[in-house]
């Protein structure tokens, strides 16, 4: 029960999706990466009661993203499920500007209060401590205003479904806590709704959000704890796996949005080749990572704040990561037709250091080739890893082509090529 208390890009860009699309290649659009997109939208998740982390981010938000018309809070709105918390919660959003619309997901911290015997006092060996399951569902019903934990939006004619656990497990079985357990009525309500859109569009993106990390999907997924989040992870994939048009935000682990594999085509057998599109979103309250191979994690500050912005331009979309301590983009997804690239990082020549401007630990570089090899090593046009802590110098008249590294579900992103004068 972890968390409870607490330059130059190519004019043609062009990816090859290997085993995630059928080796197919797409060609991104330009107003893919148009500076005023049609619909734009922020997604975070895990206020989990960090209040004045939350106000700065929605004070960012309007700096960085005025035109966006929804808030996404990707689950975990409070920290333990109380009425006063969620009363806080509102308290920031009408004190701080915000999007139109705010909508919401459940997640499992919404289900903390029967560990606690007060808000000060936490008391599990006396759980539930006289609270039943009911309360919970109605403080997130009362404060979202929603009569399920699965429903629908709209924006500019765009779907965003949203789907949560409809029981909280321990109450039903002594042996699981924050499994997600999924009605056959709200996956009949999910198979008819993605049908339903994708018949009057099959290449219109769907928006799907839901808190739980799916296995084997994005950072962390294939590791403790986060290997078992769904009861029947089988059922939902087997809804899923027919749709390329649908983008899936997931959320719970708090993970670094630097991580090469931050997002992803999720593929399962028998469905689309092209997989649907998984992203993480972060977190708002603390940031966890890795403890090892073996599973685990560890916190990596309480000073963590990240999150998306979405764009779309007809049926392509660009997804940001965002990071609300540095005030940076930190990389883009670009999505379309169901497939995804990792977009150009934002790097630069400094011509008088002959290093890189803006390169991480999780990017790689090719000297004075195309740009387009996978080969990895040391000689020219093959990619190298970049370390920061012992930065590469480039000197003299060449080309260096750069990119952000892939992993797991995604592939290595498209490279910008970075031109060193002296």
């Amino acid at each position: 029960m972890k968390k409870l208390l607490t330059s130059i890009m190519a004019t043609s860009i062009i990816f090859n999706m290997g085993a995630f699309s059928g080796s197919a290649q797409a060609k991104l659009d330009e107003h893919l990466f148009s500076e005023d997109p049609g619909l734009t939208f922020d997604v975070i998740s895990d206020i989990q009661g960090d209040y004045n982390d939350f106000k700065h981010v929605l004070n960012d938000m309007k700096q960085v993203n005025p035109a966006s018309k929804a808030l996404i809070v990707n689950g975990d709105i409070t920290d333990r499920g109380w009425d006063f918390e969620y009363q806080a919660v509102q308290q920031v959003l009408d004190s701080n500007p915000r999007p139109e619309h705010v909508w919401y997901s459940i997640g499992n911290h919404e289900f903390y209060k029967p560990k606690w015997a007060t808000p000060n006092k936490l008391a599990q060996n006396t759980w539930p401590n006289n609270t039943p399951e009911s309360e919970m569902f109605e403080n997130f019903y009362n404060f979202t205003g929603e009569e399920k934990v699965y429903h629908k939006k709209e924006l500019d004619g765009y779907p965003l479904l949203f789907i949560g656990t409809e029981k909280y497990m321990h109450y039903h079985d002594k042996s699981l806590w924050d499994e997600v357990y999924l009605s056959d009525e709200q996956l009949d309500w999910l198979k008819q709704n993605l049908e339903e859109y994708s018949k009057n569009d099959p290449n219109k993106p769907i928006f799907l959000f839901s808190h739980h990390v799916l296995k084997d999907s994005i950072s962390g997924s294939n590791q403790s704890p986060y290997t078992g989040d769904y009861l029947d992870q089988d059922k939902l994939e087997g809804i899923l796996k027919d749709y390329p048009q649908v983008i899936l935000f997931t959320s719970h682990s708090h993970w670094d949005l630097n991580l090469p594999d931050w997002a992803g085509k999720k593929v399962v057998e028998g469905g689309d080749k092209r997989g649907f599109t998984v992203v993480n979103t972060a977190g708002i309250q603390m940031g966890w990572a890795s403890a090892g191979p073996n599973g685990g994690e560890v916190q990596t500050g309480i000073d963590f704040k990240q999150g998306l912005q979405v764009e779309v331009n007809g049926n392509d979309v660009k997804i940001k990561a965002y990071d609300y301590k540095t005030d940076k983009v930190i990389k883009e997804l670009g999505v379309h037709h169901g497939t995804v690239a990792q977009l150009p990082p934002h790097v630069e020549a400094d011509d008088e250091k002959n290093e890189l401007i803006g390169a991480t630990q999780y990017m790689e570089y090719s000297v004075n080739g195309n740009g387009n090899g996978n080969g990895k090593g040391n000689g020219n046009s093959r990619w190298v890893d970049y370390d920061p802590k012992n930065p590469p110098k480039f000197e003299g008249n060449q080309n260096v082509f750069v990119r952000h590294k892939g992993e797991m579900n995604l592939e290595d992103g498209l490279s910008k090529k970075v031109t060193f004068k002296k």
